[in-house]
């Protein structure tokens, strides 16, 4: 099951972030919001996708935006999330867990002291891969000015093409109203080689924005002796309103699997969209909206030779269910 999950996942976005850069290396970071409120602590969930023709990636460096506050330190051996990949054609899970940085302060990718130090640990063919993440607070240089932590993670030889990272225990999201960018350099071997080739390095940049919300609401009408309920539901991303989005709403029975399709809109300009539905009696109404992964506005800001992907993860805030009554 959820090697089918990982699939799926892998498809949309492949769908979605179609068209970015021709050249021979186009890897791709998506990063969504467990928790779409503002000051809440929550899981963060990052994907990285590779194409199979791309050269095998050798360092990827993500970066979380200012405004993000970090909790490391866990005692080593911490598990601190989850992890779905590909390593090639084989998809794997396992988990992420924190370790001891002075124990690994030689290493050739990342040398030298470090706040935190993750393991992310996979199985294949009773194969144990352990890959490192060198983690740092960014409070100072030309970082500072756009990020709150580091986050290096070397591959070594190690042919990850999909990954899809929750990571938890660890991000406290920005108390600040907006659109935070999450970005990724990504640097690739040389082919044939062991050499990381920082020319075709190439950054991707994913959009969050805080808060996401969903807010669903019904008045009742009379026409004659009939009485209708007036739903209105709207999406919000970063105070922004999100328009020509797919709302659907059911009623009529006590969950949405009982209930019947009573009508399908697109949210307008304003973020939202608005549905008569007659009242025969006391009922729970479900909203459901579909959001796509849309492309983003580029990278921002730039740290790479160019910019392979950019894109806005869809809000988690997705199902609403609202009791309406005679």
């Amino acid at each position: 099951m959820r090697r089918l999950v990982a699939l799926t996942v892998v498809s949309a976005l492949g769908l979605a972030l179609c068209g970015t850069a021709s050249a021979a290396y186009n890897p791709s970071l998506l990063v969504g919001e467990t928790s779409p409120a503002l000051g809440r602590s929550g899981s963060v969930r990052i994907f990285i996708r590779t194409r199979p023709e791309d050269d095998q990636t050798a360092i990827a460096t993500l970066y979380s935006p200012r405004g993000y506050r970090l909790e490391l330190g866990q005692r080593s051996g911490t598990e601190l999330g989850t992890v779905i990949a590909f390593l090639g054609a084989d998809a794997v899970q396992g988990t992420i867990k924190s370790d001891d940085p002075a124990g690994d302060a030689a290493n050739q990718c990342a040398p030298g002291a470090h706040d935190a130090l993750w393991r992310i640990e996979l199985t294949l063919a009773g194969r144990e891969y352990r890959l490192p993440v060198y983690v740092d607070r960014v409070v100072a240089g030309p970082e500072a000015a756009f990020a709150s932590a580091r986050m290096r993670m070397c591959l070594g030889s190690l042919p990850l093409r999909y990954a899809d990272i929750t990571v938890g225990k660890v991000f406290t999201n920005p108390d600040q109203q907006g659109t935070y960018a999450w970005n990724a350099v990504f640097v690739p071997y040389t082919p044939g080689t062991a050499t990381p080739n920082y020319a075709l390095a190439a950054q991707s940049t994913s959009y969050v924005g805080l808060p996401a919300a969903f807010a669903v609401s019904a008045r009742s009408r009379h026409r004659g002796k009939q009485r209708f309920a007036v739903v209105t539901a709207c999406l919000r991303e970063g105070g922004q309103a999100v328009p020509g989005v797919r709302v659907t709403l059911y009623y009529g029975g006590r969950s949405v699997f009982a209930s019947r399709k009573a009508a399908v809109r697109q949210t307008g300009p304003r973020g939202c969209m608005t549905a008569r539905i007659r009242i025969r009696k006391l009922m729970i109404l479900f909203a459901s909206v579909h959001v796509p992964v849309r492309q983003g506005g580029g990278c921002t800001p730039s740290l790479a030779p160019r910019c392979s992907a950019s894109s806005i993860y869809p809000p988690s805030e997705r199902f609403k269910p609202v009791r309406i009554g005679r």
